[in-house]
């Protein structure tokens, strides 16, 4: 599955629970050098501490990918470790705080959309020094592969969830010109679409898991009536969601750029 990731350097943010952290564990499988990225360092160490214990090699991060510092820091950190080439990022980092539009505050607002899509943009700005060379600029072949993480919030919009949407659906025009600007360097730009992943942002809210102090999850019964509504029956586990951003870190989407692949069980088609 992974055909031409060993021994590349990967990127994966919000890389310490869930999609991100399969992500990391995915691509250190299929060889590569993974900066496992979150905002809480314990985390992102426990998930470098078990690619490095399984034989991967591994660097834990902690960064606020809204802040371009950090972001930049991260990556000379990345860059003096293994090199001055970074080839695999995956923007994965994200958050919701849900509220009805008119009742939205601005932090509310302001702190999901720079999670979700501000995020990304720190990202690639920072990786560019690392993933754009001017030999790229010849070859024939990839030299390096960007993957959105996006949700079907953005194509179809989804109560509450005004900010989250919005950000989502910006990731969308986000990966399609970027794609286009970084197609001269051999850089393939694609985003992936969730629609109901097994995550602790969408487990039963009964159990009381907080983020940043506020309640996350979904009531059982919505959370059951949203799994009956999947034509595949089920959420989709993490290692589901993990298995297509490694297929378009490969080889074998060296043609695929700009695309938009919907990993949603069939709820969105």
């Amino acid at each position: 599955m992974g055909r031409g990731i060993d021994g590349k350097v990967a990127v994966v943010t919000g890389a310490g629970r869930g999609i991100g952290k399969m992500d990391a564990l995915l691509l250190a499988r299929e060889g590569a050098k993974v900066c496992v990225s979150d905002i809480d360092a314990d985390v992102a160490e426990a998930v470098a501490k078990e690619i490095n214990d399984m034989g991967g090699e591994a660097m834990a991060y902690a960064c606020d990918v809204t802040k371009f510092d950090q972001v930049k820091d991260m990556m000379k950190a990345v860059a003096d470790k293994w090199g001055d080439r970074i080839q695999i990022l995956v923007n994965n980092a994200g958050l919701t705080m849900d509220s009805l539009a008119h009742k939205m505050t601005d932090e509310e607002w302001d702190r999901v959309v720079n999670i979700n899509l501000k995020g990304p943009f720190n990202c690639v700005r920072a990786i560019a020094p690392y993933m754009l060379k001017d030999e790229y600029k010849g070859s024939t072949t990839s030299c390096g592969k960007i993957v959105n993480v996006s949700s079907i919030a953005g194509a179809m919009g989804n109560i509450g969830q005004l900010n989250y949407s919005s950000a989502k659906a910006g990731l969308f025009g986000f990966t399609k010109t970027l794609a286009r600007e970084w197609a001269r360097y051999k850089i393939n730009v694609n985003c992936v679409v969730y629609g109901a992943v097994a995550t602790r942002l969408t487990d039963e809210k009964e159990k009381g898991v907080t983020v940043e102090g506020r309640p996350i999850g979904i009531p059982k019964k919505l959370r059951d009536m949203m799994a009956a509504q999947i034509p595949w029956g089920r959420f989709a586990t993490p290692e589901e969601a993990a298995r297509p951003v490694v297929f378009l870190c490969s080889d074998d989407a060296e043609y695929i750029t700009g695309a938009i692949l919907f990993v949603t069980g069939g709820v969105y088609m």
